[in-house]
This record gives C-alpha cells, structure tokens and sequence, in this order.
C-alpha cells in the first residue's frame, strides 16, 4: 500500500519522468535488491533517490494520505480481473496480460 501511495505522490507532480523512475526505482529494490518495500526506511530511500522529496514522503507515510485512491485503482484492477503486472487496458474495453 506505501509503495502505491508514494507512485501517486509522484502522479501528482505531473511529471511522468518522476513516475517511472520511483515505479522503476521500486521494482529494483524489490527483485535485484532484494530489499523489502514494506519496510518504511527502504522506501523512503528508494523514493528519494528517484526524486521525490524526503519531507513529503515521511509526511504521506505517517499519514494515510491517497489510501483511497489506492484501495479505489485495486478495486478496478479486480473489475477488471487484473492479477499481476504488466497489464494493459485500451479504451476501457480491450484487456491484455503479459509482456
């Protein structure tokens, strides 16, 4: 749930440069790294070095700020019959999983 909300703080920049690169920053810290992302320090970490701002973050972590939005995009995904990642929806008609 933290990694999301911190991918919408990102999303919230209107920079999509930002996006992929905390989304991209994330997924390495999880499978080549090893390190969990549920553990609040190497997610502020990660996100920081992606370039998001450290005060933000540890305000958005201690908060439960865009836990809606998140638990809103997990109910569409199981709408949707989403189950992993990637996953590409196109004119909210076409669905296609794998890469």
């Amino acid at each position: 749930m933290d990694a999301h909300r911190l991918i919408k703080l990102a999303e919230s920049k209107n920079d999509r440069d930002l996006v992929e690169r905390v989304i991209n920053r994330f997924y390495k810290v999880y499978f080549t790294d090893g390190k969990s992302i549920a553990d609040k320090d190497v997610l502020t970490a990660a996100a920081v070095e992606a370039g998001l701002d450290k005060d933000e973050v540890e305000k958005i972590l201690a908060s439960d700020q865009y836990e809606r939005q998140v638990v809103g995009d997990e109910v569409e995904a199981q709408q949707l019959g989403i189950q992993g990642a990637p996953f590409f929806v196109i004119n909210n008609k076409y669905a296609i999983s794998g890469a």
